[in-house]
């Protein structure tokens, strides 16, 4: 997996480029993998460009339909009528950038069952489908920044009944901010603050023990080819997953959250 920042970016952040042990760059590895492991939880997909195959509907999809009256010999009461499933999509991973393969089959069971998906069940973009594209990039292609996909008519209601494969994310260039279209660069301010902090939070615990400074979480040391261990609990404590998002972190990554995904399309 590309990761969306390099690990020379945060120890520039955090002051330690110019010099920097193996323990602080396990620290700073460790932060920065637990920092976009956040990040990318809490935008619901990874914003690095990649090619992803994924199936649709992930559940059974029904939406309101018309109410209508019906009696018995003794009661008369409203019955509400399960309606089909609407005429878009909503991929996970933003923004989409092209659609390779879409294919629809009803008994499909998400390609478990042999022959599903076969050539003869693909559909033809711009026929039978369509990306919302809301812009071009700077290369000039096609970019559908809310990831939904809309059909003739409406998607099937099965569970795993369509797949598509496509291509989503952001470029490394405009995760930098150095692209003349999209900038992608709030992601990556994001992940780099964050892993810092964390850092920060985990040598100030250090700071604070009567050990000191050298001896922290580390549980073995050897001579020779030097080599150390961590402690994987503490570790986990101090930069872990459950260690959520700061709120500006939040606000700064706002505009690139996929909210259609998470409503279920």
């Amino acid at each position: 997996m590309k990761t969306i920042a390099d690990i020379s970016e945060v120890l520039l952040e955090a002051g330690l480029s110019s010099s920097v042990t193996e323990e602080e760059r396990a620290i700073a590895n460790t932060s920065l993998v637990r920092a976009a492991g956040a990040v990318r939880r809490h935008l619901q997909y990874d914003p690095v460009q990649a090619t992803h195959t994924e199936f649709y509907p992930p559940q059974d999809v029904f939406s309101r339909g018309p109410s209508v009256w019906e009696s018995n010999d003794t009661h008369a009461y409203l019955r509400q009528r399960a309606g089909d499933a609407g005429a878009q999509l909503c991929v996970r991973h933003l923004p989409v950038r092209s659609i390779t393969n879409l294919y629809i089959d009803y008994d499909a069971r998400a390609g478990t069952r042999s022959g599903s998906f076969a050539a003869d069940t693909e559909k033809t973009e711009g026929v039978e489908f369509w990306p919302n594209y809301d812009m071009v990039d700077s290369d000039g292609v096609s970019v559908c920044n809310d990831g939904i996909i809309r059909k003739q008519g409406s998607w099937p209601t099965v569970p795993g009944s369509v797949k598509i494969v496509y291509v989503a994310g952001y470029t490394l260039a405009e995760l930098h901010g150095q692209d003349d279209v999209l900038d992608a660069s709030p992601i990556l301010e994001t992940v780099i603050s964050e892993a810092v902090r964390r850092i920060k939070r985990y040598f100030s615990w250090k700071k604070q023990t009567s050990t000191g400074h050298i001896a922290g979480p580390i549980i073995s040391e050897g001579l020779g080819d030097y080599n150390y261990t961590i402690d994987s609990t503490v570790m986990t404590r101090i930069v872990g997953g459950q260690w959520d998002l700061l709120s500006e972190s939040k606000e700064r990554l706002q505009d690139f959250v996929n909210f259609g995904y998470q409503l279920g399309g």
